[in-house]
């Protein structure tokens, strides 16, 4: 089984805008310890990624699944059409997403994302 949790990852940027912070609040975090990510290139300024285990250790897997899980699952179904090679046939379309869902449960396409309550801001984002 294919382990998506440690090979998706996002930007500061795209996490800060699923929990309605700023991109560089997500930075202090990862600066700070709190939040691991990995640094990837950038002279000037650090650059960083965080993956979706970081986020599962951050928020907690079931929070984190609640409001990455779709981008995560996206991701593996990307993979899985890559790997199917350059040349499928529709008809194998449901084949290839089920072998996905196997491994890595989608949400469904009419799931709208939660955002997160004013409460897990606050402790999450609080001042130590």
């Amino acid at each position: 089984m294919t382990d998506y949790s440690s090979r998706t990852v996002f930007t500061p940027v795209e996490v800060a805008q699923v929990l309605r912070v700023t991109s560089e609040t997500i930075r202090r975090k990862i600066i700070s310890g709190e939040l691991g990510a990995i640094e990837v290139g950038g002279d000037k300024r650090k650059q960083y990624r965080i993956t979706l285990s970081d986020l599962n250790r951050w928020l907690g897997p079931e929070r984190s699944t609640q409001l990455f899980g779709a981008a995560a699952g996206l991701h593996a179904l990307g993979e899985a059409l890559a790997q199917a090679g350059d040349h499928f046939f529709e008809e194998e379309l449901p084949e290839i997403i089920q072998k996905v869902r196997a491994e890595r449960p989608l949400p469904a396409t009419d799931a709208s994302l939660p955002s997160p309550t004013p409460e897990e801001i606050q402790r999450k984002f609080s001042m130590k």
